[in-house]
């Protein structure tokens, strides 16, 4: 039985819960929009199909498996759960100890449900994020002793607290504010805003960020991204090793997927259109479980 085990956010990937496109929306009427994003789509182009989401997830896990990924997939949760696309909210590493997250929207909590039979293979505590706080895992960024907190949209500044209580002896929470729909930003996650690379880089979108801490600014070299590349969601990439990074297909990536490979990135592209039109990308796409 493996531990489960994540230090960074770049360290060699061993085994994942990916997200799925089945049962994608299956019962319309009990959708729910859950960002702006979200609301959007529907109203211009209209939500992805279940074809597509399984198309594309069927591409990023072949992406992964190619490198000797161990990926694991949800089982279908109950018909209450619409979309079981972005397992990195409902839970994550830090260490050799799970999380299960508070979630800002009630209609996900049951998705945690689906991942318990893969949860079961692993050794490693479980902590519950305490009732009331709200802290999803997009807004958790792990980098050595260092633990990001995004605190806007999905997580509150109780839930940075809690999280610094429960890792003081280990690891230094760092809060990071995120700026507000009202300031005129679409910062769901901080990782739509700030993703830590193996070669001592740093995606970044520094308008999403109310407050920089100094510890972005002195150990990251950035590579930052502009508005459209944001919209893009470009910083949200997905290491699955120091140097290997997989990141979008499409138009708006293009310039930072070059920046990366001159930074001496190996990028693999793969087309993911579907979960970028409700408001996330292969990071959140993506539960890592051990890495080495």
């Amino acid at each position: 039985m493996p531990k489960i085990d994540v230090r960074t956010e770049y360290d060699r990937l061993d085994h994942v819960i990916m997200g799925i496109g089945h049962g994608y929306h299956r019962s319309p009427d009990k959708v729910e929009i859950v960002n702006t994003t979200h609301q959007k789509t529907a109203d211009t182009t209209g939500h992805p199909s279940e074809r597509q989401l399984i198309a594309e997830f069927a591409a990023f896990r072949a992406a992964m498996e190619k490198h000797g990924v161990g990926v694991h997939e949800p089982e279908l949760a109950d018909d209450s759960v619409q979309d079981q696309t972005c397992p990195r909210d409902i839970g994550f590493v830090i260490g050799e100890t799970l999380f299960k997250a508070g979630m800002r929207y009630a209609s996900r909590l049951q998705e945690f449900d689906a991942v318990q039979s893969i949860l079961s293979d692993f050794d490693g505590p479980l902590i519950d994020v305490p009732d009331g706080i709200v802290l999803e895992g997009g807004d958790v960024i792990v980098d050595g002793e260092f633990v990001f907190v995004g605190v806007g949209q999905r997580s509150d500044p109780e839930g940075a607290a809690f999280l610094a209580e429960a890792l003081s002896e280990t690891y230094r929470v760092i809060p990071v504010p995120t700026r507000a729909l009202s300031e005129g930003e679409e910062v769901l996650h901080l990782d739509c805003a700030f993703n830590p690379l193996g070669l001592g880089h740093a995606l970044i979108y520094p308008q999403g960020l109310r407050d920089i801490p100094a510890e972005m600014t002195e150990r990251y070299d950035w590579i930052e991204v502009t508005r459209p590349e944001a919209d893009a969601l470009a910083t949200n990439v997905f290491s699955i090793a120091p140097d290997l990074i997989i990141a979008r297909d499409t138009p708006n990536c293009a310039r930072v997927n070059a920046a990366l490979r001159e930074a001496g990135y190996r990028v693999e592209e793969v087309s993911f259109d579907g979960v970028p039109s409700t408001g996330g990308s292969f990071r959140c796409a993506t539960m890592p479980l051990t890495r080495s």
